[in-house]
């Protein structure tokens, strides 16, 4: 390779994917892929600890976050799982189709000799004299748009004035003739770890499809605290920009499944935890990072969608759902919208355990929320074999004949543990006495040392009986990151019935949100003291109910005002600052007595 004139910047060669970049003496070969356009794996943000940016450097396997380029450099990127199950379909709830979007044919009738009333006027009076005959309100007040007026004198002169007008609220998005061209919608789940997109019928409120990918902002970080404390240093542009053009990524995947064009989309609604929804607009998340943790804006937002470069109409919108708190954010409030907590009568839980665990206690007369830092185990980032829900993953387990049996997602051998199949393994160890109450791993026929880091471990699979090579195992270390994770999550709904001043027993049903949750064994999560044993009959899965909320948000305009009362009217509980929540996450950390 031939070194770069200056004298301070080397060339980094990615010889799979064919690329070249110039970097700066001293950046991270990390740093050179995602300069490069790549979607490095590297859940710990670079700082060396989870092992998961492995990549071959000039012929030796290296940590990518930890090799600084001080010469020219050929690197061969080493393949990752590429297939992951991302779960789209949620529980749905039919409401009617009542858009905020509006489809109007209009005649705007022209200004006769001698009267003084311009294109603007007479184009609204068109567009209300419609909304009456509709039964709609028809006093509404529109914002000027410069662009649509040469749109008026055209279609008066052309078209006798005959024209169609797409509205929301009090915005015109656009004014053009009468054609058969498709109006669209799109609503989009920012997960931390993945994103769900949908793609609606702006006129019968049909959906024509769906899409997922894996956020590409995990190259940042698996978690929202390692991101937001990115962007503190560095500012929002880059997160911003990597979830924004993974979007536009989408819009395009859907529209091309659908036989349809983007620029035919007029709105789009995006639901997040708050850090998603703060880096997605463009917010540098400080205040998530600090004491006391608020949101920098809570409130729903709509804004022109241009500004967010997502090759949608030019004139159409983006709504963001309002937030609760700082860690409890749209998702939370979409979720809420899906299973219509607003109005249920019954004492329910909602759970949605992703990277972040928010739970809802409540019904229509009262809803606390609280947070806990609960997924990171849970989506294998802090675990020595976890990974995602993918091709090899063991996704679940069970006892048969004293011994446990894994299952693996695509039936191969397997390659690392998912997070439902964490909570299976645990609670099939301890059924077989292998892993007692405090959580310790005791001596048996497959607990082993796996390598002078390793101390002791169970050895699900040799390197001889795995799908790489390399012996997929269940550490001690691990177990202790699923105390810490399941404790948070229990002492969570304690301390929520505690203040809704009812016992466990009182909850009537539980939702459970998410992928996770969705793959996840109720008998399992009850057997490790995840969720309470007395509510196992009374758990229902309820799939991607954020990805659901957000589109209820834009199929009736109703259900969108029903997510801002929602969002101001559930209570916040910052475990943290209860006196009691210490005592009670310790209490939980062992696991249930058979």
């Amino acid at each position: 390779m031939r070194r770069s004139n200056d004298l301070n910047t080397y060339r980094v060669f990615f010889t799979k994917e064919k690329k070249e970049v110039t970097v700066q003496e001293g950046t991270t070969v990390l740093e050179a892929e995602r300069m490069a356009g790549l979607s490095p794996d590297a859940p710990c943000g670079g700082a060396g600890k989870c092992g998961k940016c492995t990549a071959r450097i000039n012929g030796v396997v290296e940590k990518a976050c930890q090799i600084k380029v001080t010469s020219d450099l050929e690197v061969e990127t080493i393949e990752k799982e590429s297939e992951h199950r991302i779960l789209v379909k949620g529980t749905e709830r039919a409401v009617a189709f009542r858009p905020e979007l509006e489809i109007l044919d209009i005649e705007i009738r022209p200004c006769t000799v001698g009267e003084n009333s311009s294109d603007w006027t007479r184009l609204c009076e068109a567009i209300n004299r419609n909304l009456q005959e509709k039964g709609s309100k028809a006093d509404r007040v529109f914002q000027p748009k410069l662009e649509v007026l040469p749109v008026v004198s055209r279609l008066m002169k052309e078209k006798g004035g005959k024209a169609r007008a797409i509205i929301s609220e009090d915005q015109i998005l656009e004014l053009k003739e009468q054609d058969d061209k498709p109006v669209l919608m799109a609503a989009f789940d920012i997960g931390t770890t993945t994103v769900a997109g949908y793609l609606l019928d702006g006129k019968t409120g049909e959906q024509l499809a769906t899409a997922s990918a894996l956020n590409t902002q995990t190259e940042y970080g698996a978690d929202v605290i390692m991101r937001a404390n990115y962007s503190l240093e560095h500012g929002a542009d880059e997160l911003s920009t990597c979830i924004r053009v993974l979007l536009k990524k989408l819009i395009r995947k859907l529209c091309t499944e659908a036989s349809k064009e983007p620029e035919d989309i007029y709105q789009v609604s995006v639901v997040g935890n708050t850090c998603m929804h703060h880096l997605f607009l463009g917010i540098v998340p400080d205040s998530l990072v600090h004491a006391p943790y608020n949101p920098a804006i809570s409130q729903g937002l709509t804004f022109p969608a241009e500004k967010f470069r997502l090759g949608i109409h030019p004139g159409g919108q983006l709504i963001a759902l309002p937030v609760i708190a700082g860690f409890v954010g749209a998702d939370t409030v979409a979720c809420l919208l899906a299973v219509n907590l607003e109005d249920e009568k019954k004492m329910t839980l909602m759970i949605d355990i992703g990277t972040n665990g928010e739970i809802v206690l409540g019904n229509a007369k009262r809803r606390i929320a609280c947070s806990t830092a609960a997924g990171p185990a849970f989506e294998g980032a802090k675990i020595a074999c976890g990974m995602r829900g993918a091709e090899g993953a063991i996704e679940h387990a069970y006892l048969e004949n004293g011994k446990l049996v894994c299952k693996v997602i695509g039936d191969g051998k397997p390659t690392g543990i998912c997070g439902s199949g964490l909570i299976d393994i645990i609670a099939g160890l301890l059924d077989a006495g292998v892993i007692d109450e405090s959580g310790r791993l005791l001596e048996g026929p497959r607990v082993v040392q796996i390598d002078e880091n390793t101390k002791l471990a169970y050895l699900l699979a040799s390197p001889a009986e795995s799908g790489n090579g390399k012996p997929v195992y269940l550490s001690q270390k691990d177990i202790r990151e699923v105390q810490l994770a399941k404790g948070a999550i229990a002492a969570g709904i304690a301390l929520l019935a505690e203040q809704m001043g009812i016992t466990l027993e009182e909850i009537e049903q539980v939702y459970i949100a998410g992928a996770f949750g969705n793959y996840m064994d109720p008998a399992g999560a009850c057997r490790i003291g995840m969720l309470p044993g007395i509510l196992k009959d009374r758990i229902i899965p309820v799939g991607n109910a954020a990805g659901e909320g957000a589109k209820l948000a834009l199929l009736n305009k109703e259900e969108l005002a029903r997510a801002e009362r929602l969002a101001r009217h559930t209570e916040f509980l910052e475990l943290a600052v209860l006196s009691e929540f210490q005592d009670q996450f310790v209490d939980e950390l062992e696991f249930p007595e058979m």
